[in-house]
């Protein structure tokens, strides 16, 4: 089994606990991109989609499939990350009496906005979310 798998029964464990009513579908693919993210430490989606460890017949069918799960509308990014994020920030919380807060917002084109937010506490920091939504005042 490879590492990537086995790591991806352990994200899979952790989505459901979390997130009970996620479907098994998404958790389970999920759990496979997840996994591949943190094998390789990079968002290149062709990194990842090269890692993950499916059976097909064509390399450039994985990254079809990693793009498919990006765009699933059943991922809904604040309901699945806001429960980590609690944590993150409980956990940073801890650890002294003094959180900084980061948030950077920038625009994609004339379409799409990134609101990036990242925690530091102490000598730690920790890029929490990272949230990409349609820019609807800039097409008005």
């Amino acid at each position: 089994m490879s590492s990537v798998k086995k790591l991806s029964e352990t994200v899979a464990v952790g989505l459901t606990e979390t997130l009970p009513r996620l479907r098994k579908t998404v958790v389970s693919k999920l759990s496979l991109a997840v996994a591949a993210v943190l094998e390789v430490r990079t968002a290149n989606t062709v990194e990842i989609a090269n890692k993950l460890p499916l059976d097909l017949e064509r390399s450039d069918m994985r990254e079809q499939w990693l793009r498919c799960l990006l765009s699933n509308p059943l991922m809904v990014e604040e309901v699945i990350i806001e429960p980590f994020a609690r944590s993150a920030l409980a956990a940073a919380g801890d650890h002294g009496p003094v959180i900084h807060l980061s948030m950077d917002q920038t625009d994609i084109g004339n379409r799409f906005a990134i609101l990036m937010l990242s925690v530091r506490t102490g000598d730690r920091a920790f890029n929490g979310i990272h949230l990409k939504k349609e820019n609807t005042l800039k097409n008005r």
